[in-house]
């Protein structure tokens, strides 16, 4: 997108303090008691803040994850061990193999919790075809 003005403005509050980073109502309503306003008069102006909002929202994302991880990561080891443990105290061998193979598939499925989010403004979107 070149440095092209825009009809409507877009318009983002920062949180001066720890920086944080929102979409703003229109431009003709002020920023929240502690916040600055940011206007986007050029598509240049945009989508560098648009940039920094997803750079904002990955970050979070992943201390999200980390967070996760930290209390889930105990548990799926120590579920682990019990099915290792179970396995090898099986009774027979088909109840021993059954929970080989399974411990085999246990590592190639693919993890339902972890999300990769991006957000764009509607005209990015547009422009790059997520449709």
């Amino acid at each position: 997108m070149a440095n092209v003005n825009l009809e409507k403005k877009v318009v983002y509050w920062r949180n001066p303090v720890n920086r944080e980073l929102r979409m703003g109502l229109p431009e003709a309503y002020p920023a929240p008691f502690g916040w600055e306003k940011i206007v986007c008069g050029t598509a240049m102006a945009a989508e560098f803040w648009s940039n920094e909002m997803r750079k904002q929202e990955r970050i979070a994302e992943q201390a999200k994850e980390e967070e996760r991880e930290r209390i889930e990561g105990p548990m799926k080891k120590q579920l682990r061990s019990h099915m290792f443990n179970l396995m090898a105290n099986a009774r027979n061998n088909m109840n021993r193999e059954f929970l080989r193979k399974h411990m085999e598939n246990y590592d190639k499925r693919p993890n339902l919790t972890e999300t990769r989010r991006v957000s764009y403004l509607h005209a990015e979107a547009y422009e790059k075809s997520y449709r």
